[in-house]
């Protein structure tokens, strides 16, 4: 097992999806930090975690496949706000979180992941577009490798209904 670089004053989580975008994490939690990139084997990346607000989201499916693996961001945040980030993903209702090695350029360490819970799996929703725009922002943000970037953009996605919603999303990507 690698470091475990978790503390009694901080904790590490793994993003893989919209949180990979630093202003949607910082906006989430101001106190998180990124520490690195890296990827978790035998997992792949898929949209199929149901929302409250009727789409998709993303999930790091276990697969059990050695050659699998989801590309992710490493924040730093102090133990005591993470439950911040915990209600922003309704932990115990739509995610539960998995303690997981991460791959790193300098090593590994141990990280929480939010997982789809098997209630909240619906293989039929897609992810609405500026939730995918976010991911695949995210993803270029942190320049994780050109071959996952295209992995990410190749997923379909539907339009959200919400403008408003829509909108004040997309502020999130304006640089």
């Amino acid at each position: 097992m690698g470091r475990h670089l978790m503390s009694a004053a901080y904790t590490l989580v793994f993003a893989y999806g919209s949180n990979m975008c630093t202003r949607r994490m910082c906006e989430r939690v101001a106190s998180a930090r990124v520490l690195a990139t890296g990827f978790v084997i035998q997992r792949r990346i898929v949209f199929h975690k149901r929302s409250q607000d009727g789409s998709a989201k993303a999930d790091a499916q276990f697969t059990g496949t050695a050659n699998d693996c989801v590309w992710g961001v490493i924040y730093r945040l102090p133990t005591d706000h993470k439950p911040q980030l915990d209600a922003y993903e309704f932990l115990g209702v739509g995610y539960d979180e998995e303690s997981v090695e991460v791959m790193l350029p300098f090593g590994k360490v141990q990280a929480w992941m939010y997982v789809a819970r098997r209630e909240a799996i619906d293989d039929e929703l897609l992810p609405y577009t500026w939730y995918h725009d976010l991911v695949v922002h995210g993803a270029q943000e942190h320049h994780l490798p050109d071959r996952y970037v295209n992995q990410l953009r190749a997923f379909p996605t539907c339009h959200d209904s919400d403008v408003d919603r829509a909108a004040r999303h997309r502020l999130l990507l304006d640089t």
